[in-house]
């Protein structure tokens, strides 16, 4: 079999590659692929590169020759590091200690004084597993025909990166750190720590490990020889150990009033209750908000537009770093949508005057089936809500809090989101930003102890409802498929 020389630009890498094999396979083995949101099955187009100042689709492409590939840099993240929290006192057992919060989209690492509490350095950076699928469901079905080896290597390699990078800033070495804490939602915890994710996919969905880990971090973290690594728990297939980490971070369990956190992003994770009684849930929010299905999406780099506003019955967007729009992010994409609401050129069924609608002079637009997108995504998120407060047997004006956890929930406008009926209209002044409560619930963690200790009861004590077993889902579902009523 015939084998070929592939260069790939702009980082001038050598790679060899067999005849007849993917490109992007050989891209992600590499660790440098594109991004491939749809798994690598040609849908959603986003796998470009340049053979030959040629734009190809990476996944579409097969080596039958030797070639130069340019991969389109990646542009900086707006990755969210900072979150709400109380005060921690540390309990001193280690000198210096980590934490992660390892998301679908992103990874954030801060490493701590173990003695003061005292954050030295934080460092982030884009999940290099986006190269295998913008969604969970899609890395798990590439573990499940190649592997877990790939997936597992790369979080690991990012994961390693982040502690030398903040380990350089603080002016220590990875080995002076002798405690680490992880967390992520369920398929995340699988793919990191080697374990088969294959019971994710098939009801009931739960995960092949729940409880919390205290083990050895040197097969997985390059530091101290001796060091530990804690794994919170997780709660249920969709419903992981960063939920667990949201909870630990404002102490749920000890909220007077009746109290929603919801943490928006591929998942829609949320946890409705107070110090009586906690219920928690996943719905599958899809990976709209976070550019992906989206014609013109993107996430939240420079240049994405970030929001939207109408003047003088114009649309007036901004994008982030005020750059030329190259695309449109999750919170672009809410006040956009709440907008054409409120102008009429979108219907509350759904229904664009149009089938695609330009951003001003701009080359970004949106096209009916963005639209569909952005229904699928809010209707899951909003029927979620209406059915845990039926489990909780309360009503929606219950409740007397909303906590938006994550990226998404800090740089969206709640109004946008009350406008399209994603979160109740009732809520709008009750909900508060509470930024990234995972990442600040395993530093508590690693900080203290007790912390570790109260997490893994905090989640043996809230319930679990799955929607997919709950009969009124479907109803539910399609019920609020429609838009809201104009508010004003």
């Amino acid at each position: 079999m015939s084998t070929y020389h592939i260069t790939v630009q702009p980082n001038n890498l050598s790679l060899q590659a067999s005849e007849g094999e993917n490109l992007l396979r050989i891209l992600q083995k590499s660790g440098i692929a594109p991004d491939a949101p749809c798994g690598g099955n040609g849908k959603c187009r986003k796998c470009r590169v340049y053979i030959n100042n040629r734009e190809v689709l990476a996944c579409q492409t097969v080596i039958h020759s030797d070639m130069t590939v340019r991969i389109p840099e990646k542009n900086d993240l707006q990755i969210l590091s900072h979150g709400f929290s109380l005060d921690i006192q540390p309990d001193g057992r280690d000198k210096y200690v980590l934490s992660y919060d390892i998301g679908t989209t992103t990874i954030v690492c801060y490493l701590l004084n173990g003695y003061s509490g005292i954050e030295l350095a934080r460092e982030s950076l884009l999940n290099p597993q986006t190269a295998y699928g913008a969604d969970v469901i899609s890395r798990i079905e590439y573990v499940m025909k190649h592997g877990g080896k790939e997936l597992q290597n790369s979080a690991k390699k990012a994961l390693a990166s982040l502690a030398f990078s903040v380990s350089e800033k603080a002016g220590i070495t990875p080995s002076d750190i002798t405690l680490a804490c992880v967390v992520g939602n369920t398929a995340m915890h699988h793919l990191f720590l080697g374990i088969d994710p294959a019971p994710l996919t098939i009801p009931p969905y739960m995960p092949n490990v729940s409880k919390a880990m205290e083990i050895p971090a040197a097969p997985l973290l390059p530091v101290h020889p001796d060091g530990k690594l804690r794994i919170l728990p997780n709660i249920a297939g969709f419903v992981g150990a960063d939920t667990v980490g949201c909870m630990t971070a404002i102490h749920f369990d000890e909220l007077e009033k009746l109290t929603l956190m919801i943490d928006i992003g591929t998942n829609g994770e949320m946890v409705l209750g107070d110090k009586n009684r906690r219920i928690a849930c996943s719905t599958a929010a899809g990976p709209a908000f976070e550019g992906a299905k989206i014609s013109c999406g993107m996430r939240g780099a420079p240049g994405a537009i970030d929001h939207v506003t109408m003047r003088d019955g114009q649309i007036v967007f901004h994008t982030i770093d005020d750059l030329p729009p190259k695309g449109i992010c999750g919170s672009g994409l809410l006040d956009l949508t709440a907008a054409l609401l409120d102008t009429g050129i979108l219907s509350e069924s759904g229904i664009l005057q149009d089938k695609i609608y330009p951003i001003g002079t701009s080359s970004i637009s949106l096209t009916q089936q963005d639209i569909s997108e952005v229904q699928f995504a809010k209707s899951a998120i909003r029927s979620g809500i209406e059915l845990l407060t039926k489990q909780l047997h309360v009503t929606v004006n219950d409740i007397n809090k909303v906590y938006l956890a994550g990226a998404f929930g800090n740089y969206m406008n709640p109004a946008s989101a009350c406008r399209i009926g994603m979160i109740p209209p009732v809520l709008l002044d009750r909900i508060e930003a509470i930024g990234n409560a995972a990442g600040e619930g395993a530093k508590r963690c690693a900080l203290n102890r007790r912390e570790f200790v109260y997490s893994q009861a905090l989640a043996a004590r809230t319930e679990f409802l799955e929607l997919a077993s709950c009969p009124e889902f479907q109803d539910c579902y399609i019920d609020h498929l429609m838009f809201e009523e104009d508010m004003k």
